[in-house]
């Protein structure tokens, strides 16, 4: 097997593709739908898409990294996003950009579970502290895209921007397939009755619930803060965009520092301590008022939330050893169902009776994020 180390830095560029790939499709957006005479609704579905491919390629990644190990689930989920950036740079039709949602999506989610799966592999005596590090480059990667994406897109063209991301998970393709990775974990045949217990057992219930109501909170965030404060607050649209950049930055430092509050809470306080601090500082940054209270609670909602995601998939992997990758498949697969659940629900809300009202959605699933933790706590 290759270093842990070295496993270590290939995972981190993988998620850090992850991070790349989320943003950076926010960025060429505009410029894809002019391309090809796509309109707003159709976007949308584009991202439905994307997110449908996550949640159909979550569950059966993690029987096959269990059985087979994760090097095949993380060598494909890296194949199909590059054909994906390639296609959507080279298409001239808005008919293939749903086949090629779906495509990323499968992708994406098999890298996103086959990195957190390798990560906990490696380092089975710190497995939430190196799964908060890993997830710290999806921030990394979510950060620079803007930076990466935007010279490229003004001197070269839309073309120039998905081919040119093209490169990077094929980079990353030849360098996770040139390593030696840990064996798989059921050699000699995959137990599926004991996989299927899994469904019932209430630790990673608890852990999917989790997953799912930080995952829809998130990408609400991502998704309706720049409208919130633009619409109904009057922000200027670059300080709109300021607070989502706070937010992006604390949650990169509270990864960084999660080690030690791991250390001196362990990952079921760790939990409990995040969600209560997510939801005191989300309400405060879109209930509150006075734009240095809203930034300053933006900025700490960063740091509360930074170790909820990457803590949750640890605590799969240290509570069910034998089936590490099914374990975080299917906390993951929560999250999946989250981001299609609560973010269209804030637009189906937000339509008829304002954004303020739609917010209140992600809000109160912050608020619930303190109950898993408490019931694991119990059962500790």
């Amino acid at each position: 097997m290759s270093s842990t180390a070295t496993l270590m830095v290939a995972a981190c560029m993988g998620i850090f593709i992850y991070g790349y790939l989320s943003a950076m499709l926010g960025v060429v957006l505009p410029n894809l739908m002019g391309k090809l005479s796509v309109d707003k609704a159709q976007a949308g579905r584009f991202f439905m898409s994307v997110y449908i491919g996550q949640l159909v390629s979550s569950v059966p990644s993690g029987p096959a990294m269990d059985r087979f190990g994760t090097k095949m689930v993380l060598a494909l989920g890296l194949a199909l996003i590059t054909f994906a950036f390639l296609g959507l740079g080279t298409i001239d039709t808005g008919k293939l950009l749903y086949p090629l949602g779906i495509v990323l999506g499968l992708g994406g989610s098999m890298l996103v579970a086959g990195e957190n799966t390798l990560v906990s592999m490696i380092n089975p005596a710190a497995r939430e502290t190196a799964a908060n590090l890993l997830n710290l480059f999806f921030g990394v990667g979510a950060f620079l895209a803007p930076f990466i994406v935007m010279p490229v897109l003004k001197r070269r063209g839309f073309t120039a921007v998905l081919v040119g991301s093209s490169l990077i998970p094929a980079a990353v393709f030849l360098l996770h397939i040139s390593l030696r990775f840990p064996p798989a974990l059921q050699q000699h045949g995959f137990p599926l009755a004991q996989a299927s217990s899994l469904l019932t057992e209430p630790k990673l219930l608890l852990l999917a619930s989790m997953v799912f109501l930080y995952v829809g909170t998130e990408f609400s965030l991502w998704n309706w803060t720049v409208t919130f404060f633009t619409v109904e607050r009057g922000y200027e649209q670059t300080n709109a965009s300021r607070l989502v950049s706070a937010f992006a930055f604390t949650m990169i430092l509270g990864r960084l520092g999660a080690k030690w509050v791991l250390a001196a809470l362990g990952p079921e306080k760790t939990l409990l301590l995040s969600a209560v601090g997510a939801a005191i500082c989300l309400g405060g940054m879109f209930r509150g008022q006075g734009r240095k209270f809203v930034k300053g609670s933006a900025l700490a909602a960063g740091l509360f939330m930074a170790a909820i995601f990457p803590t949750s998939l640890g605590l799969a992997g240290r509570y069910f050893p034998a089936l590490v990758g099914t374990a975080i498949s299917l906390a993951i697969t929560g999250g999946w169902i989250g981001a299609i659940a609560i973010p269209p629900s804030v637009g189906f809300v937000a339509e008829r009776r304002g954004v303020t009202r739609g917010l209140l959605i992600p809000l109160g699933a912050a608020a619930v994020m303190v109950v898993p933790p408490s019931i694991l706590l119990a059962l500790h």
